[in-house]
């Protein structure tokens, strides 16, 4: 009696054993997705560029300087986001006015003025959701404004009273480390072309073209 009891015991087992091992071998690994939104912030560094102004006649030789962005994104696909970003700096520049009457600023002076930009941009990147490094790509465009120019010395305000609009179109590459599913530290490099109206008397003159290389941090939700 207890050998036949003892042998029914090993059959419950192995069935049991055997329907489990077929059902663990049925499943499928599951990956986290990416969060549906993301926010971030940056810092970087962005070259001067040289530009003349039709409304003004004044010529612009910006400095390098530094400039804040804030962005938030929507998750469109696993490593691909659309999302807006707003950038500002105040750049130092030498203003050239090429009028040795003006009031304010005779012929040139040391000066700052604010560039001010807000863009859409896709961005993308290889690799599944998860911890590690990334290559990025984005593609972007929007409008920049050159704006409250001022003398560096007597803080006295220079032409144009307020800025245009300038359509922008760039692109950019860099490469991300996802610290966890909600949180990557990144580092890239945009170089956008501004087109702001030129003075038509001077030629020759290319797109103005800002390059920015900025490193940053966003968080997923």
């Amino acid at each position: 009696m207890l050998r036949r009891t003892f042998g029914s015991m090993l059959l419950l087992v192995a069935g049991l054993s055997t329907t489990l091992n077929a059902q663990i071998g049925r499943q499928r690994p599951t990956s986290a997705a990416d969060p549906e939104y993301w926010v971030g912030l940056s810092v970087g560094y962005v070259d001067g560029i040289t530009t003349t102004d039709d409304a003004t006649g004044a010529t612009w030789r910006f400095g390098y300087t530094s400039q804040l962005r804030a962005t938030i994104e929507k998750t469109l696909s696993q490593g691909m986001t659309l999302g807006v970003a707003a950038g500002y700096s105040s750049a130092p520049l030498t203003y050239s006015s090429g009028n040795q009457f003006a009031s304010a600023c005779p012929n040139s002076c040391l000066a700052n003025a604010d560039i001010t930009q807000y863009l859409a941009f896709v961005r993308g990147g290889g690799g599944p959701a998860g911890t590690g490094f990334r290559g990025t790509f984005s593609v972007e465009g929007g409008v920049t404004q050159f704006s409250k120019f001022r003398d560096r010395t007597t803080k006295e305000s220079l032409p144009p009273a307020s800025g245009s609009y300038d359509l922008t179109l760039g692109f950019g590459a860099g490469f991300g480390y996802r610290m966890s599913r909600l949180s990557e530290l990144y580092v890239d490099q945009s170089y956008d072309f501004v087109f702001h109206k030129q003075n038509e008397f001077v030629t020759n003159q290319s797109v103005p073209r800002l390059l920015t290389f900025r490193g940053g941090i966003r968080f997923g939700f």
